[in-house]
């Protein structure tokens, strides 16, 4: 019985060292270095006067976005600008000029991927001035962001 249980040890002692972790095993798996932007515009921004959005990309190794776009539209969606492409002014960075027709709290998306990987960071702003309503809903907080459930075109 001894001899039994002194088998049976040695198996299973055997069997749970081949399950050790080794050492290099992050190597074995794919590296990602995941997109990050930055989105910088003037703080104040009046209607009818042209401002300039800039997109930039930390870099880290060699990742250039396959796309990248800016969708403005006014917080309660009402209005909205669509989705533009931005013009690379730099190896990473990216710009757009806009205007807007009229005061409000406005919602600024970036849409950009590389290497598969898709991101759409957004940032509030305010055109002019805002509505009592609309200084409510600032002081709320952000509406929550809705899910992307279509692909990007």
């Amino acid at each position: 019985m001894k001899r039994f249980i002194l088998g049976i040890s040695l198996v299973a002692i055997t069997a749970l060292s081949a399950c050790a972790v080794k050492e290099d095993a992050v190597e074995l798996y794919k590296q990602e270095t995941p997109l990050q932007a930055t989105l910088d515009f003037p703080e104040v921004v009046e209607a009818g006067e042209p401002i300039t959005f800039e997109i930039g990309f930390p870099v880290e190794g060699d990742v250039e976005p396959d796309f990248v776009h800016l969708e403005l539209q006014k917080a309660d969606g009402t209005v909205s600008y669509g989705m533009q492409e931005a013009t690379r002014i730099a190896d990473d960075t990216y710009e757009l000029t806009a205007s807007f027709k009229e005061d409000g709290l406005y919602i600024a998306r970036v849409h950009a991927q590389a290497n598969g990987s898709t991101i759409f960071p957004a940032k509030q702003f305010i055109v002019g001035e805002l509505t009592e309503a609309e200084w409510a809903a600032l002081y709320e907080g952000a509406a929550p962001v809705e899910a992307v459930t279509e692909p990007h075109h």
